[in-house]
């Protein structure tokens, strides 16, 4: 039986170490004791041959090519070694010729003597191959399959939670996760939430209004800090023409969450334009800045201030923006601009000038802080290691 492996650490190439652990298992059985249950067998056992040595270790040292020689060699002797037909189709999949990978798992699948727990990998190990060979209705049937016969199976159900997410399915999605984590023991609220969230937008964008809110309250309930969630209420309570319980929802989420306000700065902007009040978002904008200097809202609190005439008001901000990010290109941009359309006096320039003249540049991404994955855009998963809400805006 194999052990349950958390979500988070499943990797695509579960099968390729399971095959690796199956190959050390199989030499060692094979070393010790004859091969039992499929019928007679003339010669000697395919597992004690060089080649199925050679095969074992080229897999295990990465070197692919190696690998498929070695191991289609060790077939042409013996077609009894179950887990070389599972590793070969998996190679072959590593390798990019998907139709050799699906053709060795169909074939193997084609056995009548397999056992149930040898079927379940060959599906498994298929399913793989349709889904990295786009075959997305395939996989998830193959993969529904192996549940059929081992419904605590965590890499099928694994595999399709992914399939679901990637078709944006979000109520088989959320399912999955639950069945998953069930079995695992463990339940990861944050994977929970924010798939209750997607689901919310869902119900919402198709009109059930008050189902949807209901999901994205419970969301929020399930992760605080979810602010996917908040994002998703705020826009379905602008939709209902509700938007001082959309600003009441932001202000409070922008309080728990202020390093998170580059995320909803244009959908600030837009619930206090609904609202008529650009003092009030001028304020908002304020505190976000000089209270919990968040870069881009001060960027965005000068813009308006520029654009309103408030001219007597780009000192203090420039002075900020200089003290806290002057090593941001950003920032350092954004002063260039002030200069270029004579916005600033010569006495500020030169101050600015100075303090800046040491500083280095750096540039402006959103960095993941699960696995260091940086980008220019606002996203709100991480298209490397699938965590999600996990970016924060670079410092400075």
């Amino acid at each position: 039986m194999i052990a349950a492996i958390s979500l988070k650490a499943l990797p695509d190439s579960y099968l390729f170490f399971l095959m690796a652990a199956l190959f050390v298992l199989g030499l060692v059985l094979g070393l010790r004791f004859p091969l039992r249950g499929r019928g007679k067998r003339q010669g000697p056992d395919p597992r004690q041959s060089p080649e199925y040595i050679l095969g074992m270790y080229a897999m295990l040292a990465g070197d692919i090519e190696t690998a498929i020689e070695k191991l289609s060699r060790v077939v042409e002797i013996s077609t009894e070694p179950i887990e070389v037909y599972l590793a070969l189709g998996n190679l072959y999949r590593q390798r990019g010729q998907i139709d050799r990978a699906i053709r060795v798992h169909q074939s193997l699948l084609a056995r009548g003597e397999l056992t149930a727990q040898e079927r379940v990998l060959a599906l498994n190990a298929l399913g793989s191959d349709y889904r990295t060979g786009g075959f997305l209705d395939r996989s998830a049937k193959t993969f529904r399959e192996a549940l059929g016969l081992h419904p605590k199976d965590t890499y099928a159900l694994a595999q399709l939670l992914k399939l679901s997410e990637d078709l944006q399915q979000w109520d088989e999605a959320y399912e999955l996760a639950v069945a998953l984590q069930k079995v695992q023991r463990h339940k990861d609220q944050r994977a929970l939430s924010y798939l209750l969230a997607q689901r919310g937008q869902r119900l919402a964008e198709k009109g059930s209004l008050f189902r949807g809110s209901w999901l994205l309250h419970r969301a929020i309930r399930l992760l605080p800090e979810n602010m996917l969630a908040y994002i998703f209420l705020c826009n379905a309570y602008l939709s209902k023409e509700k938007p001082r319980r959309a600003v009441r929802l932001l202000e409070r989420a922008l309080r728990e969450m202020p390093y998170k306000s580059y995320m909803v700065l244009g959908l600030l902007k837009e619930i206090y334009l609904k609202l008529d009040d650009q003092e009030g978002y001028l304020k908002a904008l304020n505190r976000l800045a000089s209270e919990h200097h968040q870069k881009r809202a001060l960027i965005q609190y000068l813009d308006e201030c520029i654009e309103l005439r408030r001219t007597e008001l780009l000192p203090a901000i420039v002075r900020d923006m200089v003290r806290h990010f002057g090593r941001s290109r950003l920032v350092q941009r954004t002063l260039w601009g002030l200069i270029n359309k004579r916005l600033l006096d010569d006495g500020l320039v030169r101050e600015i000038a100075a303090q800046l003249s040491g500083s280095e540049i750096m540039n402006d991404a959103y960095t993941c802080m699960y696995c260091g994955y940086k980008t220019i855009e606002v996203l709100h998963r991480c298209p490397n290691c699938k965590e999600w809400n996990s970016f924060a805006d670079g410092e400075g």
